[in-house]
């Protein structure tokens, strides 16, 4: 038996490549997404050279490239603009091909939705699943309208607090913490700065990530707070007393940022789910099934290799009951991978007198091995 009808739950990077790939299968596709405004969380997003090997994979990398700023390396600084070192960025793909691109999600969830249309994907908003049964014929749905239907697959593709994984999975372990916090603003790019800069000071990291000729995405990873989200009184004022201790761009970047809803404030966690994925014909996938911190920019990337792999099964005809088995086989050890080094570059940045550490060490192997095919 062959999937026909697939419900996909969760409309973020996940959910949308999910149904694309499988509607280029000749899939019928139903996307339903929670929230009634279909907007992206947070503010910019990098996307690796072997997650553009994958939505080369969909047709998407040409839409996806035209939308974004590419990057061949990243500079990294000392907080006073003394230069560290310089990253460059593997390329996995042809030489006409970008390493790394940084985009805002706006612009990556708009390729995506034209994508979705030119597909003809079912896109209800405002709508998830309360109950799954299986049935001789497919998985039954009880949508929260009270509506039900039918599929021959059920996808999982609702992010790191999923209610899919819930009723699935329900013994599965909660996502930790991960001992920091981010902070993250869009804002205006200042016009000589043309690369991704990194620059460090002591218990702080900020980012400073052109995504756009006109735009910028700053992100700081921060050891000094408790996850909770400071007082929204306090927010710009915690802010400014952070970036405080940076030179270079950072001050032009910081006097942008002058009230609480320009910040996006949020605490790290992860979570790793063991094989299986998958109950029957439902699975998980992306952050459902292993979300990350985002010390390897690697975490949407994943999922659009999910994505890609799930197609491929699809693709080869595997019955709904075998593919969540067959697809956490093929991903399981590399999703791993990133969660786990990205969760141990974490602990190295909240410790760094760690006898052993050696983050250059530790990203350079593991961008090596996510080189490889998926």
């Amino acid at each position: 038996m062959s999937v026909r009808k697939a419900l996909i739950v969760g409309g973020g990077p996940a959910g949308m490549t999910t149904s694309i790939a499988l509607a280029r299968q000749g899939v019928e596709c139903e996307l339903v997404e929670i929230n009634t405004h279909w907007r992206p969380a947070g503010v910019g997003i990098g996307l690796q050279s072997a997650p553009l090997r994958a939505l080369k994979a969909l047709d998407l990398l040409d839409p996806v490239v035209a939308a974004s700023y590419p990057h061949a390396e990243i500079e990294m600084l000392r907080a006073d603009g003394v230069q560290l070192g310089v990253m460059p960025q593997v390329n996995v793909n042809g030489p006409g091909d970008p390493p790394f691109v940084a985009m805002s999600r706006m612009a990556l969830h708009e390729v995506l939705e034209r994508r979705l249309d030119q597909l003809g994907v079912a896109v209800q908003l405002g709508l998830t699943v309360d109950e799954l049964s299986e049935e001789a014929d497919g998985v039954r749905a009880v949508f929260d309208d009270g509506t039900d239907d039918v599929f021959d697959l059920v996808i999982g593709a609702d992010g790191m607090h999923s209610h899919v994984r819930g009723l699935l999975l329900p013994d599965t372990p909660a996502p930790e913490y991960a001992g920091q916090v981010i902070w993250r603003i869009g804002v205006s790019r200042p016009a000589e700065l043309e690369r991704y800069t990194i620059m460090i000071a002591g218990p702080t990291r900020v980012g400073l990530v052109p995504i756009a000729d006109d735009r910028l995405y700053m992100w700081m990873l921060d050891n000094t707070l408790p996850p909770e989200r400071p007082p929204r009184e306090r927010l710009v004022e915690l802010f400014q007393e952070r970036m405080a201790a940076y030179a270079g761009f950072a001050p032009e970047v910081a006097a942008q940022i002058g009230e609480p809803d320009q910040i996006d404030f949020r605490a790290l966690h992860w979570v790793l789910v063991p094989p299986p994925w998958h109950a029957g014909r439902v699975l998980l996938l992306g952050d459902a099934a292993h979300a990350t911190t985002p010390h390897l920019a690697f975490g949407v990337g994943l999922a659009i290799e999910d994505a890609v792999v799930l197609g491929e099964l699809v693709a080869d005809g595997c019955d709904p009951v075998d593919v969540g088995e067959r697809l956490a086989l093929r991903r399981f050890e590399r999703c791993r991978l990133v969660v786990e080094n990205s969760l141990q570059l974490s602990r190295w940045e909240q410790a760094p007198d760690t006898p052993g550490a050696d983050p250059g060490a530790l990203i350079g192997a593991t961008m090596r091995e996510l080189a490889k095919p998926i």
